[in-house]
């Protein structure tokens, strides 16, 4: 990897006990099986806390993947950068773990670890104990695999200026 070229870390976090969480570590293994180059590096981030920190430094972009509640629909995709979103109501509804992803940012901004951030949510449908992925989400997985790999491949670009949602159809909008 030349100086010039960014290091990229997707992290994929989710409870695998709690239903539709589990999402972002199913679509973090979809992409390990994946041809990615090779300055991108997927993390099996499971219910992630701290550890998402060590995970991202040394990165300059953290793409994390996870359920997130931002009212749509299950299986809803939506991607935005970390710094544009109400970090405040993203850390009470973005995380059923430990950390908060807004805690790991605000540590990380604390002690210099501050790569660029997008996050690749997935409204969740169902939360259960010991449930597996609900049919509404596992449908969108493939999509949320597409979503990341697009975003790698446009590696290049400046963070987005707004969010983009992928529809059941696959189009953005």
């Amino acid at each position: 990897m030349s100086n010039t070229t960014k290091r990229i870390v997707v992290l994929g976090v989710g409870s695998e006990l709690h239903g539709d969480d589990s999402v972002g570590v199913v679509v973090a293994r979809r992409l390990q099986g994946k041809s990615l180059p090779e300055n991108v590096e997927v993390v099996v981030g499971h219910t992630g806390g701290l550890n998402l920190l060590f995970d991202m430094e040394g990165a300059d972009w953290a793409i994390v993947v996870d359920a997130v509640d931002f009212g749509g629909r299950p299986g809803e995709i939506c991607v935005f950068e970390a710094e544009d979103a109400d970090l405040v109501k993203v850390s009470r509804v973005a995380s059923l773990h430990h950390v908060s992803l807004a805690d790991v940012l605000e540590l990380g901004r604390e002690t210099g670890i501050t790569p660029r951030v997008t996050v690749v949510g997935i409204q969740p449908g169902q939360l259960g104990f010991g449930q597996d992925l609900s049919a509404e989400v596992a449908q969108r997985v493939e999509a949320a695999v597409q979503a990341v790999v697009d975003l790698v491949a446009g590696a290049q670009e400046e963070p987005a200026a707004k969010r983009i949602e992928y529809s059941e159809d696959g189009t953005t909008r």
